[in-house]
């Protein structure tokens, strides 16, 4: 092929001309990468923030964050007139319109629809409340206190029972608010909603964050030192055997800690050992021990780390 170019181009002007085809296709694909890459980011450079359709209250526990609330002494709901909750007013419409701004709208947004800005990373997505199909529990009254008070299991919707028994309706009316579809509430299941409230006082106790929580579980937990080992020069038959047995003291000592039914029987203290060697602080050599090393060692440590 390259003899039949000959025929009609000389090797230099054939030398320049594919010089010049790279040099064109070099320039073509650094022209794809800028607009595939650079363009898209000079085009929404300028657009204006998504605005943020509720802002979440620090320290309130929600969908995004249930358990970093702040600290709660326990409590009592006042006494509940049914009649005084289960009848929508503008009061309580409002009353559950704030409620819902704080906690439900990061998810199931302004309108109730299933878009808040949590939405998309939310599976199974939250409920569209303006819809009729697709209420885990229903969209009756008593369903809906219900799902406020216990939550969905499965699902990102956490249990709101630290609300009181008023703010929990007013939600609950809140949430029926945005149904654009009829319904007709379940007589039966009115009145045994109305008998709930009326009932004895609900009780709230203590709550913590759980953090707070593991750092004083943390602080309070017994902690034991490195297993001792023997003196050097203790040619005892239990300083033996520890010395071979214990590849990390300290390490073996917390492994120990943790898992006390090896104080039973010398097979508990083997299944333990071996087990998780060398990783748990005992030496690979205890693969290899009988049944007389490990009574000894089951011994030993009984002494060095109390019963």
């Amino acid at each position: 092929m390259m003899d039949s170019i000959g025929r009609y181009v000389d090797r230099q002007e054939l030398t320049r001309l594919l010089s010049s085809l790279l040099v064109f296709l070099a320039a073509l694909a650094v022209f794809g990468l800028f607009a595939f890459i650079v363009v898209p980011g000079l085009r929404s450079a300028n657009r204006p923030a998504a605005p943020s359709l509720s802002s979440p209250l620090a320290g309130e526990m929600g969908w995004l964050d249930p358990v970093e609330f702040t600290k709660q002494k326990a409590y009592d709901d006042p006494p509940v007139d049914p009649k005084d909750v289960m009848t929508v007013t503008p009061k309580l419409l409002e009353q559950g319109r704030v409620l819902y701004l704080k906690n439900c709208a990061q998810c199931h947004g302004e309108t109730g629809e299933g878009n808040g800005p949590a939405a998309l990373s939310s599976n199974p997505p939250p409920r569209n409340f303006a819809k009729a199909d697709g209420w885990k529990n229903g969209p009756l009254l008593p369903a809906v206190y219900k799902t406020l008070g216990e939550g969905i299991k499965g699902s990102s919707m956490a249990a709101f029972d630290r609300l009181a028994v008023q703010d929990r309706m007013a939600l609950a009316h809140t949430v029926q608010a945005f149904g654009k579809f009829p319904r007709s509430e379940d007589a039966q299941g009115l009145e045994a909603l109305a008998k709930t409230l009326a009932a004895a006082p609900l009780k709230h106790p203590n709550r913590i964050p759980v953090s707070l929580a593991m750092a004083r579980l943390e602080k309070e937990a017994p902690r034991i030192g490195p297993i001792p080992l023997p003196q050097a020069g203790d040619g005892s038959p239990g300083g033996a055997i520890l010395r071979m047995a214990l590849a990390d003291p300290a390490r073996a000592a917390r492994v120990l800690e943790a898992a006390p039914a090896w104080k039973g029987r010398p097979e508990d203290l083997a299944r333990i050992a071996v087990g998780g060697a060398p990783g748990n602080g005992f030496s690979a050599a205890v693969a290899t021990f009988g049944p007389q090393e490990w009574k000894a060692l089951h011994g030993e440590l009984l002494k060095k780390v109390g019963p």
